[in-house]
């Protein structure tokens, strides 16, 4: 049988750059599952980790499979690209579906063979989205492999394991979520073009070509939807000096139509509509960079939920999975002094202070236990002193509740020296 010729690896462009990172992520994918096609057309027993029973006769031989190499070796030649060493990403990733293949120490069973459908079965989506440069959704790779998967869960989970495994965001594989955040205020944004194959100076294989949008137009009062496919690309030009993250979108929609912004001119406002989303903390960073850091202000409902909501915004989630940095250190919670007693000044009735369940001061000294790893940061002290406050009280309050909202919002962004 003739040698098999080497498998590509993943490359590098001179000079890096996102196109470049492209390529190496389609380079990478195509060689580990072409590894994994070689593991499986070698001569020798069938299935590879199955030992004869006693007594009993080998496994049948495997068949005769012919893998072509040459579509994956003229991609990977593509714009005077080289191999990188050592190929760690195919690396990985061929081991992860060997070791499906193999079914480890246990041997193959029908599970690990749905599993490993199942990961292909992605992969070879993945593999046509960074082929064709197009975006989609993990609920249409669910609805493309509905026959697979019996819940989408089932295929999220199987996604997030093929980004750690590549160690990449999924927007890097082409891969995002509806849109959910909602930004509106004094700042022009400047949303770049993915057009695949144009040229780009903004990354991700996109055109450098981008449409200005502007945060006040008339035409979006309820705000501008962060687009999910390009938050990591976007330009952002403002005058701003704070930035303000609402939680809710009730809330959101409330301030704007009190008149928020203008009282407070230059500002922005932010929610993701709830926990918050990879798009929404993408733009938030950007934000905070080209404005040179602002003022960043978290407001969130006074319980343990709405503090690791604000939270996640200035340190990230407990358990990140995602290889861009996204935290914004400096952004400090909006907190009545004195808790829900001190609401009480900005309409907060008696019946709409709800003592803590024991959930909650569970959540409450994990955040305070996370926050105690985290003191270094700028705002860590804040955020200890906001949780502290809760459980010290033993009541908690919704941001719906205060009666005078904008109120209590004046009083927090009125600077000293106003």
């Amino acid at each position: 049988m003739a040698a098999a010729e080497p498998v590509p690896l993943p490359c590098r462009a001179q000079p890096w750059g996102p196109e470049a990172r492209r390529l190496e992520l389609l380079a990478a994918v195509e060689a580990a599952v072409l590894a994994l096609l070689r593991a499986a057309a070698a001569p020798g027993p069938w299935p590879p980790a199955a030992a004869p029973a006693a007594g009993g006769a080998p496994g049948r031989p495997k068949p005769a499979l012919a893998v072509p190499v040459r579509g994956c070796a003229a991609s990977v030649a593509l714009a005077g690209l080289v191999p990188t060493a050592p190929a760690s990403a195919a690396e990985r990733l061929a081991a992860k579906l060997q070791l499906l293949l193999d079914g480890g120490k246990a041997g193959p069973t029908e599970r690990k063979a749905l599993r490993l459908r199942r990961l292909l079965a992605l992969l070879d989506s993945v593999h046509g989205l960074l082929c064709s440069g197009r975006h989609a959704t993990p609920r249409e790779l669910f609805y493309t492999h509905a026959t697979l998967f019996d819940r989408q869960q089932q295929s999220d989970d199987l996604l997030k394991i093929l980004c750690r495994t590549l160690e990449v965001p999924r927007h890097y594989l082409r891969l995002v979520g509806t849109a959910k955040g909602l930004v509106r205020g004094h700042l022009r944004i400047l949303e770049p073009s993915l057009a695949h194959g144009a040229p780009s100076a903004t990354g991700d294989g996109g055109s450098s070509v981008g449409v200005w949008v502007d945060g006040l137009d008339p035409l979006e009062p309820g705000g501008h939807s962060i687009s999910p496919a390009c938050a990591h690309l976007v330009r952002v030009e403002s005058m701003a000096r704070t930035v303000l993250l609402v939680e809710k979108e009730t809330v959101f929609h409330r301030l704007l139509e009190e008149g928020v912004l203008e009282r407070h001119r230059p500002c922005v406002l932010i929610t993701a509509r709830g926990f918050p989303d990879a798009p929404s903390r993408y733009f938030l960073r950007r934000l905070w960079e080209d404005l040179a850091c602002p003022r960043v202000l978290a407001l969130a409902d006074f319980d343990a939920a709405g503090l690791a909501i604000g939270a996640t915004y200035a340190f990230g989630p407990e358990e990140p999975w995602t290889q861009d940095d996204l935290a914004v250190p400096a952004a400090s919670p909006l907190v009545c002094p004195g808790g829900a007693a001190g609401a009480a000044r900005f309409g907060l009735q008696s019946g709409d202070a709800v003592a803590l369940t024991a959930r909650d001061r569970a959540l409450a000294q994990g955040l305070l236990r996370r926050l105690a790893r985290l003191r270094e940061a700028p705002s860590a002290s804040a955020w200890e002193n906001a949780a502290a406050l809760l459980l010290e009280g033993g009541v908690k309050y919704e941001l719906d509740a205060l009666d005078r909202l904008s109120d209590f919002v004046d009083f927090c962004l009125r600077s000293p020296g106003d």
